[in-house]
């Protein structure tokens, strides 16, 4: 097994961590800053799910599998939410975490309607 994929979800997760520990600059940047939350998040999602299936991200997903995935990025949106109650000049919120939580869950369901039996795709 390759570790690479594993490598570039931890380097993702440091990537959110220094973002979020960043002070917003100006209040016009908050918008933009909250489109940010889905693609982030689905971009984390993506990454957990070529970690746990060792780049086979074609291959048809498992409940279990979705459910470890949303649980992983979901906490860690979450633990993100809650770090940036410390930073100054930002707050957690419940709002961001449920963006976020949108962004993990399309990844997901689109994976699924991809990849599902019948959708059209043979496994490699």
């Amino acid at each position: 097994m390759s570790p690479r994929y594993g490598l570039a979800t931890v380097g993702y997760m440091a990537a959110v961590f220094l973002l979020s520990s960043q002070d917003v600059v100006a209040p016009r940047s908050i918008i933009a800053l909250k489109l940010l939350h889905p693609p982030l998040f689905a971009g984390l999602a993506a990454c957990l799910l070529l970690t746990l299936t060792q780049g086979q991200w074609w291959r048809p997903g498992s409940w279990q599998l979705y459910g470890l995935i949303g649980l992983i990025a979901g906490g860690y949106a979450a633990s993100d939410e809650w770090h940036q109650s410390f930073v100054p000049g930002r707050s957690a919120s419940v709002g961001d975490f449920l963006l976020d939580g949108a962004g993990i869950a399309l990844v997901l369901i689109v994976h699924w309607a991809l990849t599902r039996p019948g959708a059209g795709h043979e496994a490699r």
